[in-house]
């Protein structure tokens, strides 16, 4: 699996250069990001095209209305459910419980009853919306420590020119100092990891719900 193996040998080298007290620079940091993004770019177009060639000329079975892996009417409110009950079920694995979602979907290009359609790759929309949902879960479960929790809420808004999809929830949020930093490979949403996080995220059967830095650029 090359993500999770990619992502433990940046967290191994950080470790490595804390350890001889050296500083990641911002060298390091944008020979790092340059060649991951060129890396995952890679692995997922190519698994794009060879993919969507098996399902169109190969033995593959594309699922009814598909074109390939492309689904012209991708709905994107099924997504985000799907992608919240699987967030939803890791984070009862590591907290016991889990916020609930507020769904509110306004289709202003056709009808405020119509679905939100639109032609995507549904297991692409898929992995963005579980990793936003896995860091806002963690956060809000956190920030509200034994107490009561609030609802995530998140809008779907689709207009004659595009499809805005907000999330919004009561996790903290985070410093504007650190906005730089969302879609770096050696930085997490999580706080600094540690050798013990580490040891215990590569022993565990259960998949790790944050701290290994790769989920928010990996989704852009």
């Amino acid at each position: 699996n090359t993500i999770p193996q990619m992502a433990q040998a940046v967290m191994d080298m950080k470790f490595e250069m804390e350890d001889q007290k050296l500083d990641v620079d911002s060298g390091v940091e944008t020979a790092v990001q340059y060649f991951l993004d060129r890396l995952y770019m890679s692995k997922i177009s190519l698994r794009m095209l060879v993919n969507q060639h098996l399902y169109v000329h190969g033995a593959n079975i594309a699922k009814p209305r598909h074109v390939g892996q492309i689904d012209p009417y991708c709905d994107v409110l099924a997504e985000i459910k799907k992608a919240y009950n699987e967030a939803a079920r890791l984070c009862d694995m590591h907290y016991g419980r889990h916020p609930q979602m507020k769904l509110i979907s306004n289709n202003r290009a056709e009808s405020p009853d119509v679905p939100v359609l639109f032609a995507y790759v549904p297991s692409h929309l898929h992995h963005m919306f579980f990793e936003i949902f896995k860091n806002s879960m963690r956060a809000t479960v956190e920030k509200s420590g034994e107490g009561e929790m609030r609802d995530l809420e998140v809008m779907v808004s689709k207009s004659e020119a595009d499809i805005t999809i907000r999330l919004s929830d009561f996790g903290g949020g985070i410093s504007r100092s650190q906005m730089g930093n969302l879609f770096k490979y050696m930085f997490t949403t999580a706080g600094r990891v540690d050798k013990a996080h580490a040891d215990a995220v590569r022993g565990s059967s259960t998949p790790p719900l944050a701290g290994l830095g790769y989920g928010l650029p990996v989704s852009r």
